[in-house]
């Protein structure tokens, strides 16, 4: 079998940056498995592994505009801490805090009267090299393919996540 849409690929990475600081990488752990061809994963990336086979290992650079984005200065802003909800006292720079509507903002510097937020993903503006080694390639089950991402444990009789639905993403 070969890297291709609709396959359930298992993979074992690590990226560094322009400096070669690593910045991601699954090697000391469990293989990432995903969903060939259905955007789980970066779609450049998935792209420059179609075609491979198990046990091949390939090394992809990615421009900030094929990985996480470049920084836009826009996505950061300031907030009064007084329209900050409670717990404000608590937050440092590198906290996470969830906006209204969902979107992940880091806290990038306070004060007594501001807290500065960073919308932007933290590898935003990075040119990311990626090496990724094959482990495994197999076919989905009916349901992974219809929810187009990879259910754990439905070897053995488990459902998504424990229960009936599915909200494993």
């Amino acid at each position: 079998m070969i890297v291709e849409k609709d396959k359930v690929i298992s993979i074992q990475y690590f990226a560094t940056d322009e400096t070669g600081t690593v910045v991601d990488s699954n090697m000391e752990s469990e293989p990432l498995e995903y969903l060939h061809g259905h955007g789980n994963i970066l779609q450049s990336l998935e792209a420059a592994l179609e075609g491979l086979q198990t046990a091949e290992e390939k090394k992809v650079l990615l421009s900030p505009e094929e990985a996480y984005g470049e920084f836009n200065p826009e996505l950061v802003f300031e907030v009064m801490r007084d329209q900050f909800p409670e717990g404000a006292d608590q937050l440092q720079p590198g906290t996470l805090v969830q906006s209204s509507d969902g979107q992940e903002l880091l806290v990038t510097d306070v004060d007594d009267n501001k807290i500065v937020l960073d919308g932007n993903h933290p590898l935003a503006g990075r040119t990311l090299q990626y090496t990724v080694t094959i482990q495994s390639i197999r076919q989905p089950t009916d349901e992974e393919l219809s929810h187009g991402h990879v259910h754990h444990g439905h070897a053995h009789g488990d459902s998504c996540c424990g229960n009936d639905g599915c909200g494993c993403h």
